[in-house]
């Protein structure tokens, strides 16, 4: 979860870790049978007589679409030419985002994977030896991909993420012509809305059906664990991140975060502050806001010595003298890979667990935790 100053921070910065392109066409409306989605307000899916129609929105631009694929089993099959076509099932694809990983390691997919980018953190254990033996290609950083290396992978697709700014890198790559699919589940408002892309992704591999399955059963056990939380007899106070360079990025009340302290049934002191992504703050006036918080996670430090080491200040805090700071690193390798980027984002039932299990042990006795790790 956390690569440098808080993990909240450090999960935008591996999301926008992806190359992409901007596209505000209107397009015409299209008839079928609409997919239902409980919680994903990014995309929509419409079940056509001869293929499936995918529309991406735009997050930044409201009324206006990003893309739109249409999903064709014969390449024979006309579609429409205010989208790209996609024959389907893909069987060779680049990944530029390690959440596309973690969607493709639950629907079983990850064979399909032939490129990626910035394998230094990526954590499957599968992508990375294939990297190792060159089954899978290193294309270097995602926003200045190297597009000849990515010509000669002769992949189907590109998924990659997006972001509301046009770049050379992005020209490139539609110039090459690749179909590009963009994912932009990270601009979902909800961590299930979030999880809930697996749909978008199942629908390239011909695995709607799986997709609807794990979703299904992820919701199911998150609300679960947030009605169990409900039975706490206590809210204990709460903070997040750490300083980096002067700087100390705190969640927002309305982040992926926030809602995991929510209902977790913590008490944070910015849970009623609407922001999606982090407010900014320095060491002093955290400290003087959460100085007695009872737990403090977010830290990408593995010893309360480290952290001692890395600002004295950091022990004026209560949970630090309490040993009660958490990373979310167990789950990590060495390079800098870490599992909470990639199948964190599939499974929020999981992280909402962690969550629980460290604000409420007496709640959850036998759970062990999946991705968070007391600091020793």
């Amino acid at each position: 979860m956390l690569r440098k100053n808080s993990f909240f921070i450090a999960f935008l910065l591996v999301l926008l870790c992806a190359c992409s392109g901007k596209r505000n066409g209107q397009y015409e409306s299209v008839k079928g049978s609409v997919e239902s989605l409980q919680y994903a307000k990014g995309f929509s899916m419409v079940h056509a007589s001869k293929y499936t129609i995918i529309t991406v929105f735009n997050p930044w631009v409201k009324g206006k679409i990003y893309d739109r694929y249409y999903l064709v089993k014969d390449e024979k099959t006309v579609t429409p030419s205010d989208g790209q076509k996609i024959i389907v099932p893909l069987t060779k694809v680049m990944v530029n985002s390690t959440t596309h990983i973690g969607f493709l390691e639950a629907l079983n997919e990850i064979d399909k994977i032939t490129g990626v980018c910035n394998a230094n953190y990526i954590y499957n254990p599968v992508v990375v030896e294939n990297v190792k033996r060159g089954r899978i290609k290193d294309l270097g950083e995602a926003f200045n991909l190297d597009i000849e290396k990515l010509l000669m992978l002769h992949p189907q697709a590109v998924f990659t993420t997006a972001y509301n700014a046009e770049d050379e890198n992005s020209r490139k790559m539609r110039r090459s012509g690749i179909p590009i699919i963009y994912n932009i589940e990270w601009q979902e408002p909800s961590l299930l809305g979030r999880a809930e892309w697996i749909k978008f992704m199942a629908a390239f591999f011909c695995k709607e059906k799986q997709a609807d399955n794990i979703f299904r059963k992820v919701v199911s056990q998150y609300n679960k664990i947030k009605a169990l939380a409900r039975n706490a007899k206590t809210a204990p106070k709460i903070m997040s991140g750490q300083d980096f360079r002067g700087t100390w990025s705190l969640p927002g009340g309305n982040s992926y975060t926030g809602q995991l302290f929510n209902d977790a049934h913590t008490f944070y002191l910015f849970s009623s502050d609407t922001t999606r992504t982090t407010v900014a703050s320095n060491v002093e006036e955290v400290l003087i806001k959460f100085h007695n918080a009872d737990i403090w996670i977010g830290t990408d430090m593995h010893s309360s010595y480290e952290l001692d080491a890395a600002n004295p200040k950091y022990k004026l805090f209560k949970a630090f003298r309490n040993h009660r700071v958490y990373n979310a690193n167990k789950r990590s390798n060495a390079a800098g890979g870490n599992d909470y980027w990639e199948s964190g984002v599939v499974r929020p039932d999981l992280l909402l667990s962690d969550m629980l299990k460290i604000a409420h042990p007496e709640l959850m006795p036998q759970y062990q935790l999946t991705y968070m790790e007391q600091l020793k």
